[in-house]
């Protein structure tokens, strides 16, 4: 669900709960005030206003944690891709190819993770050619012939490089698909709406609670709306940056390959 649809069906749900509990409360007799009657559904309505806040905490605490695992996973790729670099580079002139299979698979790499989810066959290629690219890059990683005992220490060490790439891969657009579940979305919206309701019953009609109500019914939207759009860290106006990644392959396209001499 679009994070600005589920904070919208949020307000809009609650305002439409309070306006309806204004009506029934206008509709009431005045024993409505009765001290029993406001005790006993303030009981009910405590309880549903902590449920409701703990579980809105959770999501929002959750979500914090998964944007936040989002950043460091494109952190550490990051990293492995300008090792891994470092490590072509090192092996010399044979290897200088691979630097080319590998910026092709940087460039995927931010095709197929920063989308913008509206156009799932753009962002399936993305994800074909992404990779195609790390298996083609890995093959040639295995088809490199080491002359020396210090090419072949470079060698074991970019396989091991390859192997995360691949865990890499997998982290970060898992990350990227994980979405937060819309049954929570919509518990916390009911629960809400009902204290809503409640309150409409009993309250005044007068500007400064409507007001009031009316903000506190924004900062729920928002919160929802931050539940919803840091569970997809790589869409929307919030989300991790691919900054680290693309400064990256700025790094490796000013630094050329020696020529590239035949093997054997």
């Amino acid at each position: 669900m679009n994070a600005w649809v589920a904070s919208a069906v949020a307000f809009v749900t609650m305002a439409v709960a309070m306006a309806a509990g204004m009506a029934i409360g206008s509709r009431l007799s005045e024993t409505r005030y009765e001290d029993g009657s406001v005790k006993n559904l303030r009981t009910s309505v405590a309880i549903i206003a902590t449920m409701s806040s703990l579980l809105l905490g959770l999501m929002v605490n959750s979500a914090r944690y998964n944007f936040s695992d989002a950043y460091s996973d494109v952190q550490k790729y990051a990293a492995v891709l300008q090792i891994t670099d470092l490590n072509l580079l090192s092996f010399g002139a044979p290897a200088c190819p691979l630097r080319g299979d590998l910026q092709a698979y940087a460039r995927q790499l931010v095709a197929e993770t920063w989308t913008s989810g509206d156009d799932e066959a753009s962002s399936g290629a993305a994800q074909v050619s992404a990779l195609a690219a790390l298996l083609k890059f890995d093959t040639g990683i295995r088809n490199l012939k080491p002359g020396t005992s210090d090419q072949q220490d470079v060698r074991s060490t970019l396989l091991g490089l390859s192997r995360q790439l691949v865990e890499y891969r997998w982290k970060v657009t898992g990350v990227a698909r994980t979405a937060t579940p819309v049954t929570f979305i919509f518990v916390v919206i009911c629960w809400f709406a009902l204290i809503f309701l409640y309150s409409g019953v009993f309250a005044p009609r007068n500007a400064l609670v409507l007001t009031g109500h009316a903000l506190g019914m924004v900062g729920i939207s928002a919160a929802i709306f931050l539940v919803m759009e840091m569970g997809q860290p790589f869409t929307g106006p919030i989300k991790v940056s691919p900054a680290p990644v693309e400064r990256l392959l700025l790094r490796m396209q000013a630094q050329p390959c020696p020529v590239v001499t035949p093997q054997g």
